[in-house]
């Protein structure tokens, strides 16, 4: 008789809801069909490494979306070799531009994604 086999861990994922700007763990799911708990809206994976801004900090929201929408995922940086992610929005769209093979690039970009603009911002 066999020993009988534990099943393996399944990693949880973090995804990220940016109507109301909160983060959640869930497991990988092949339909990628998660909505957000809080509002319903669709979840959008973003890596085991992510780290969501504080729900207040919608400029650094914006930074994320915009990352999100050219292909980046947050994944372990010690696995890659590339220059960090951009720490502040302004710097977002030159880094895009200026990395177009950034080993954290590894989804195709969504261009019709458009992030909601800052209040105050034109």
């Amino acid at each position: 008789m066999q020993p009988k086999r534990m099943p393996s861990p399944q990693y949880l994922i973090a995804h990220a809801c940016f109507e109301c700007r909160k983060s959640f763990k869930v497991a990988p799911r092949p339909d990628d069909s998660t909505v957000c708990p809080n509002c319903g809206s669709s979840l959008h994976q973003m890596g085991r490494s992510f780290k969501a801004p504080a729900a207040r900090d919608k400029e650094q929201w914006a930074k994320v979306q915009a990352l999100y929408n050219a292909g980046f995922r947050f994944f372990s940086y010690r696995s890659v070799d590339g220059p960090p992610l951009p720490a502040r929005l302004s710097d977002v769209e030159a880094f895009i531009r200026d990395n177009p093979a950034h080993p954290l690039r590894v989804a195709v970009p969504n261009n019709s994604f458009k992030p909601k603009p800052l209040r105050g911002s034109a």
